[in-house]
């Protein structure tokens, strides 16, 4: 079964709050959190997360906070989930490079490409989905 993280969830979370435009002013951490039911702490891992990968931008001060760091049509769930994730799918392979358990079949392995195959179908699905989108759906 292919899980989503609890970073990944809340992140989506917190960049559909930005684009939701229901708010012409930045947006407080605090605001973020209260608003989306996420624990401050994690909203300020992932916002910071988020400003380091370009997808927000933050001010400070009296009349700070966070906005979209551009325009919600160009940015995707994918770019999202690579800002606070290693990647957006983890073929099972990857976890057996090195240590006791380390994949000796590589090159004559049949299940490999299926994994494979699996990750460019996430992450192209994934990378044509803009955050536009998201609330648009929920309207």
């Amino acid at each position: 079964m292919l899980r989503v993280s609890s970073s990944v969830e809340y992140a989506a979370r917190i960049m559909a709050r930005l684009a939701s435009g229901d708010q012409p002013a930045p947006l407080s951490a605090e605001r973020i959190s209260s608003d989306e039911n996420i624990p401050r702490d994690f909203v300020d891992q992932l916002l910071m997360r988020l400003r380091h990968a370009g997808l927000v931008s933050s001010r400070r001060g009296a009349r700070g906070g966070y906005r979209l760091a551009k325009p919600s049509r160009e940015i995707t769930v994918g770019d999202i989930v690579k800002a606070v994730e290693a990647g957006i799918f983890l073929p099972v392979c990857g976890r057996y490079t090195e240590g006791p358990s380390r994949c000796t079949r590589k090159a004559a392995c049949r299940i490999r490409p299926v994994w494979a195959r699996l990750g460019e179908l996430i992450e192209g699905h994934l990378g044509g989905v803009p955050l536009s989108e998201l609330n648009e759906r929920a309207r």
